[in-house]
């Protein structure tokens, strides 16, 4: 057991209430991560909160994700009533097959309902799990308006790294719970973030990872039931559009990166007219893998009279120079920015913090 896992062993052991934090974006294979880890938790009947909730990626994996009985985390409210106006003198409950009552009696009149103030109460929280880079810290400061954050020896950062996130989160789990009888709805979700993690395998991978994703099959992961999610993106539509994109993709040896091209009435054409970033994060994606190998790829997308870019590598740690030279926040191993007016205008841009990226490297 290395260093890290030994810390998260004892901080399991003095903790009752987890929180579980990701970004508003990003790839598949950390939400379902996170979910596989929030799932572990649930079954041993600890409190979760988990943030934020994503509707498109719970409509997507419905199917795998842990349906939950009742909340994840008990959650509290306040009913605040001043003081300077009010002398309470008693307050009780009393309680019917609808209704629970808050019975207050006051020593000075009726009280006025728009003087009452009901409110959340931030849940205390005695471990966190970051599945993001320690730089992110403006995500803990907004959990910070739903949650009481811990000390920040109990706050842990799971990044991408030598091993897959699957990987990580399953020694986790076993860490931390010697005992954990696998389910097939927990190696289900490591199955699924395993299989998004290498895109089923096309990356290169290492035996460990091979042998790991057996190790979840044979403790009933549901193969097909992941196949079958996954081969619903895989519509004609999307094949045309990713043919178009191909077609309108070049590569730049000088800033070793790929550009590629969408007009509105390629999205018109090909029937893609719903779109969302981690739409345009897949395109690219199938993309890289089907060029010769650059460390960034570029997309840019016609969206009415405006246009977007994508920017897209391998690890996050390859966007950092770029984004920082453009002076915007990573949202995964992609990053998203615009409106430009046009194609012209948001090239132009890239190719200046480009150049001066590598006549910063020389």
């Amino acid at each position: 057991m290395n260093e890290a896992l030994e810390k998260i062993q004892i901080i399991f052991k003095e903790s009752k209430t987890f929180a579980l934090l990701s970004k508003l974006t990003g790839e598949d294979y950390k939400f379902l991560a996170k979910e596989a880890l929030k799932s572990a938790l649930l079954e041993k009947k600890l409190s979760v909160f988990s943030s934020p909730e994503i509707p498109e990626f719970q409509k997507k994996w419905a199917s795998v994700l842990f349906k939950e009985e009742s909340a994840s985390s008990p959650q509290q409210t306040s009913i605040r009533i001043p003081k300077n106006q009010y002398k309470v003198k008693e307050l009780s409950y009393e309680e019917d097959d609808n209704f629970l009552s808050l019975v207050i009696t006051s020593e000075n009149g009726e009280l006025d309902k728009n003087a009452i103030i009901v409110e959340p109460v931030p849940a205390k929280i005695n471990a966190v799990f970051c599945f993001f880079d320690p730089h992110d810290a403006e995500i803990l400061q907004q959990a910070e308006t739903k949650i009481i954050l811990p000390p920040k020896e109990k706050i842990i950062f799971i990044t991408s790294g030598e091993k897959t996130l699957a990987e990580k989160i399953f020694q986790i789990i076993k860490t931390v719970f010697p005992d954990f009888i696998l389910s097939s709805k927990i190696a289900t979700l490591l199955f699924a973030a395993l299989i998004t993690e290498t895109n089923n395998f096309v990356r290169p991978v290492s035996q460990e990872v091979l042998h790991f994703g057996s190790e979840l099959l044979a403790a009933g992961a549901d193969k097909e039931l992941v196949k079958n999610i996954l081969n619903e993106e895989k519509t004609i539509s999307f094949a045309r559009l990713l043919g178009r994109a191909l077609a309108r993709t070049h590569i730049d040896g000088n800033l070793d990166a790929s550009w590629t091209f969408l007009t509105q009435e390629d999205l018109k054409k090909t029937d893609n007219l719903k779109i969302s970033p981690s739409f345009f994060y897949n395109i690219v994606r199938n993309l890289r893998e089907l060029i010769p190998f650059r460390n960034l790829s570029l997309l840019f997308w016609q969206s009415d009279k405006d246009i977007y870019a994508m920017t897209v590598a391998d690890e996050e740690k390859n966007l950092i120079p770029l984004a920082q030279q453009l002076g915007i926040s990573l949202q995964s191993k992609f990053f998203v920015t615009g409106p430009f007016n046009n194609f012209s205008e948001a090239e132009l841009h890239f190719r200046k913090a480009l150049k001066e990226m590598v006549s910063l490297k020389i």
